[in-house]
């Protein structure tokens, strides 16, 4: 006689580093937001992280926000000065934060928990950005394009 097997979610064998982008586009907290919009452009990537350098800020390099090209946009709407407003002003922080090790679907959670598209992928130990996950990356994920 078998024995049923449980159906298994689309995502519940794969991992964050199965899907996510290495690497991160970052800037720092007094970066213009015309700078931030130049970098998502000329990278074409949809979130810019956003990185503390200085002695009143977290230690140096340390992760402290994410801006995503749907904050920039809205940003724009409202008719922000792009020249005068910086990375800090748009920046949600603090940002939402995964491990490579951690399912894809508690990655796919957060997202819609919090209403987000990215998440800023961090080795676990030092919590240093090492890559970003976002839900285009899922749809690929799904979709078995990995």
């Amino acid at each position: 006689m078998a024995t049923a097997v449980e159906p298994q979610p689309a995502l519940a064998k794969l991992r964050v580093i199965d899907a996510m982008h290495p690497g991160v586009v970052a800037c720092p907290l007094d970066a213009p937001l015309r700078t931030v919009a130049r970098m998502m452009a000329s990278y074409r990537v949809h979130a810019i992280v956003v990185i503390a350098h200085g002695r009143e800020e977290p230690p140096h390099g340390t992760l402290w926000g994410v801006i995503s090209d749907t904050a920039l946009v809205r940003a724009a709407s409202l008719g922000t000065d792009f020249d005068a407003e910086t990375a800090a002003s748009l920046a949600a922080e603090p940002p939402l934060t995964i491990a490579t090790a951690d399912p894809l679907d508690r990655a796919v959670e957060l997202m819609v928990e919090h209403g987000v598209s990215h998440l800023v992928v961090v080795e676990r130990r030092s919590m240093r950005p090492i890559g970003v996950v976002s839900t285009l990356d899922v749809a690929r994920a799904l979709a078995g394009g990995l």
